[in-house]
This record gives C-alpha cells, sequence and structure tokens, in this order.
C-alpha cells in the first residue's frame, strides 16, 4: 500500500539528517520518495553497477561488504546508503545485501527530471541539501574511523614490539581460511614463526614434527588440545572460540585441562588481531597481569587499595564521578558501577585464603563487615582510553580456578544460581553478574600468587556487544 507523503514526512522526520529540514522541505522530499520491500538475500547495490537511487533503511538489517569482505551491517531506521555513486556518478564501490527482510524509502534521481520547471530550481537546491547532509554525516563517521584506526595501529605496534622481543614457534590449527588471516596479519613482522594446519590430522603431523612455544586451536579442533596437553607438546595452548559464553562452558566443561581461552568476533577482525596479539604477548612474555595491555599506551590508571568491605561504597563513588567527569554515558556507568560492586565483594569475602588454601571470609554474611590485613588487601584499578573503559581488582591470593568459573557459570546459566553456595555469605551470581554486565571480562590467575579480573566496556553505549564474552588465562 502506498504511503501518503503526509504519512511518509512524519516517519523520516526522526531520521538523524531530516531532523533540520522545515516542514514544507519535509513534504516536497516525502513527494519524491518511493517504498520498497526486499526478501533477506537480496542484493540491493552491487559493487561495480552502475546506481541512481538513494536508500534510507526503514526496517530489517543490511550488509555493506567490499571485495567479498563485511566492513559494516546496518540496522538503524535512517541509515542511508548509495549516496556516494549518486553523487559521483561512478560506480558503486561497495555491495550491499539484505540479512532479514527490509523495507526503504528510495529517491531516484529522474524523480527531479519531472519537476516543474518554475519549481527546477527550488527542488535542485533540495537535492544538494540532501546531499550536503549525506556527506557532512559520513564525514564525522570517517574522521571517527581515522581515529580508531590511529589508535589500533598504536595498540598493534606495541604490542608486536613485545614479541618480538622473545620470538617463538607458533601452530595455529584453523580450518577456516577467513579466520586463518587476522593471526597472519597479527605475528607478521614479529619474527615469530608460524605454522598453520587447516586439520586436526595436519595438527598431528606438524606435532610430530616440531616443538611449538605456542599452540592456537579453534573449537572444532580442540581434541588437539588435549593430545598437546598430555604429550606436554608446547609450553602454552590457547583455545580459540566464538562470543558465545553458554556454547563456550559445554565445551570448556569437558576440556578442564585447557589454560587459556580466548573468543573472538569472526566478523570482527580487527579485535581479533588486538586480543590475540595481547593474549600471545602475555604468555609469551609470561606477563599476565595488568589492564594496560588492553588499552592505548600511555593512558592514566588510577589506582586505589581495598582494604575493608566498608570501602566499597566509596570507592565506587570516586570511580563513577571520575568517568562520569570524562563524559561516559550513565548508561555505561551503570553497569560499570554493578560490576565493580560485585568484583569488590569477591576480592573481600571470596578470594582471602590462610596458607591451607582454606577460604577465609567466604561464610560470612555479605552485610558484616570484614576487615584485611595488610597482606590480605587487593588493588582496584580503573582507566579510560577514550574507546574503551576498563576496571580491574586484582588480589593477592590466586584462589579463582577454572572449575570455579566453569562450573558457578554453568549453575547460573543452567537456572542453579546459589546451587554451590550451601555453607557460604553469598547468592553464588557474582561472576555471572559481571560477565553478562561488561563488554568483555578478562581472568589472569597466577595460582598461588595472585588473581586479577579485568572488565572492558565500550566507552559509546549504543556499541555494546550484542554478545558478553570472556577470555582466561591460568598459569
Amino acid at each position: 500500500m502506498r504511503l501518503h507523503p503526509a504519512e511518509i514526512a512524519k516517519e523520516i522526520r526522526d531520521f538523524s539528517f531530516f531532523k533540520s529540514f522545515t516542514d514544507d522541505l519535509l513534504l516536497q522530499t516525502s513527494a519524491m520518495i518511493h517504498t520498497e520491500s526486499f526478501a533477506a538475500g537480496t542484493v540491493l547495490l552491487q559493487e561495480g553497477a552502475t546506481n541512481s537511487s538513494l536508500f534510507f533503511l526503514r526496517t530489517g538489517k543490511v550488509e555493506v561488504s567490499l571485495a567479498s569482505e563485511v566492513i559494516a551491517t546496518l540496522d538503524t531506521p535512517g541509515e542511508v546508503f548509495g549516496e556516494m555513486s549518486v553523487i559521483t556518478k561512478n560506480p558503486t564501490s561497495t555491495t550491499v545485501k539484505a540479512l532479514s527482510a527490509v523495507e526503504c524509502f528510495v529517491i531516484r534521481t529522474e524523480d527531479f527530471a519531472h519537476v516543474h520547471p518554475k519549481d527546477k530550481d527550488r527542488f535542485q537546491a533540495l537535492l544538494f541539501q540532501i546531499y550536503c547532509n549525506v556527506l557532512t554525516q559520513r564525514l564525522v563517521k570517517t574522521n571517527e574511523k581515522a581515529r580508531l584506526f590511529e589508535i589500533l595501529n598504536r595498540e598493534l605496534h606495541e604490542a608486536q614490539q613485545k614479541i618480538e622481543k622473545v620470538g617463538g614457534h607458533v601452530l595455529l590449527v584453523e580450518p577456516d581460511k577467513k579466520q586463518q588471516l587476522p593471526v597472519r596479519m597479527a605475528l607478521g613482522g614479529t619474527g615469530v614463526q608460524l605454522d598453520i594446519a587447516n586439520d586436526s590430522e595436519g595438527a598431528r603431523q606438524l606435532l610430530a614434527e616440531n616443538k611449538y612455544d605456542l599452540v592456537l586451536c579453534e573449537e572444532g579442533c580442540v581434541e588437539i588440545l588435549k593430545e598437546v596437553h598430555d604429550q606436554n607438546a608446547a609450553n602454552y595452548s590457547v583455545l580459540l572460540t566464538s562470543k558465545d559464553v553458554q556454547g563456550n562452558l559445554q565445551i570448556l566443561q569437558t576440556n578442564r585441562h585447557v589454560d587459556h581461552i580466548v573468543s573472538r568476533d569472526a566478523e570482527d577482525r580487527n579485535a581479533t588481531i588486538r586480543y590475540i596479539l595481547t593474549a600471545l604477548g602475555k604468555l609469551l612474555n609470561k606477563d599476565l597481569f595488568g589492564i594496560e595491555k588492553y588499552l592505548t599506551w600511555g593512558v592514566e590508571v588510577q589506582n586505589k587499595l581495598v582494604s575493608c568491605s566498608n570501602q566499597r561504597e566509596g570507592l565506587r563513588e570516586d570511580l563513577y564521578g571520575y568517568f562520569k567527569k570524562m563524559g561516559v554515558r550513565t548508561t555505561v556507568l551503570d553497569r560499570v558501577n554493578t560490576v565493580v560492586e560485585e568484583m569488590l565483594m569477591n576480592a573481600i569475602y571470596d578470594a582471602p585464603v590462610d596458607s591451607q588454601g582454606k577460604s577465609i571470609f567466604n561464610h560470612v554474611s555479605r552485610k558484616e563487615e570484614v576487615q584485611l590485613d595488610t597482606h590480605q588487601q587487593s588493588q582496584l584499578r580503573y582507566a579510560s582510553d577514550g574507546v574503551l573503559l576498563a576496571v580491574a581488582v586484582k588480589d593477592p591470593f590466586g584462589s579463582l580456578t577454572k572449575d570455579i568459573i566453569i562450573d558457578y557459570l554453568l549453575s547460573c546459566y543452567n537456572g542453579h544460581a546459589g546451587s554451590m553456595n550451601a555453607e557460604k555469605g553469598g547468592a553464588g551470581r557474582g561472576l555471572h553478574q559481571i560477565i553478562e554486565n561488561a563488554d568483555l571480562t578478562v581472568f589472569n590467575v597466577k595460582k598461588g600468587v595472585r588473581t586479577e579480573v579485568i572488565c572492558l566496556f565500550n566507552i559509546d553505549g549504543q556499541k555494546r556487544e550484542a554478545q558478553p564474552s570472556f577470555h582466561y588465562f591460568f598459569v
């Protein structure tokens, strides 16, 4: 059913770059807009083809790809595409494909040719006004991407330098050639010798012929890590998983010998490169700890000592105020606040153990005050590089185990939170709350020496990860 221009005008008024249009201009634009629907899988724009239409996303989700690589997904009403090929009259530089059923508002350039001569100049001015709005928004986004690219380059260069100092021989077991590429890019120029096996049999052959410092293995070939563990075939082995917490827990439940896990987003190459480089740097350099490893070099890190349970509120208020002054959104800070409270509770009540490894305060009600001796005190650290916000709590015990993480999270995700807490003072949901509220949680543990829990948050609350994830490192 064709919409009346007044109905279209009412809807597009909420689109970001139409907000500055007068009612008159908005109605004139609406009179030229067509409504079109596309089934999932439809190619709306083809790279290299000619195009004469502006598309405004109404409902659904599309992906934008360049040379078969996905560079963006769009699902916000009002997102525009096709504008550059219309403006420059050059072939389309990207392919846009519908990931779901999609509805768009479309303006075709030929529609302007039918404008009455007396209104020609007015509509031509309107067309250029639309283009200017589009280009202005694109320029803002491009500048932000350029800034993030520079930050990423600095991070990668620093991480690569750290790995270059120690070198090493690394085996990657990864059947997906597309996912092999980020590892190649991460280790290129570091001096690390990288071998790649496309399947488990290929990995076995390489393991029989070589001694490796580190093995990276995709979850579909996880049985290789059991063989590496049993045969002591490498100094370190890392399981590469998807960002599905519950799915990962099922894998870890039956593979508890895995000491190191790194989750990755198959569509986010930059993050994959960053986290693999960070993981390898931590293990090959035997240096697990520090939120600085996940932030841009040179950030100012705040350090606070945690000496008693009554400090918690004051510490959280200081942290909240610090990030609020930096302009961090309240929606992000509310999640940070929840995470920090759980981290402090764990550090005060759960982490302290005696010389026999027996918990000291775990049985105590979380409402009861606990005063920590000097050798029991933890450290709260936090910082932001303008892209990520990081908070961490580090305790001097190293009592957190893989079994605690796996079993507690399984009990929470299976609806049995607290089932392991019969003789404990807490509700048994702390780790679950931490992971669910952060974008990424990293557990670093040196047994009997130190535990550090790091939580990372995207500063832009609108870019919150669709699925939270966790990494862990146990040595």
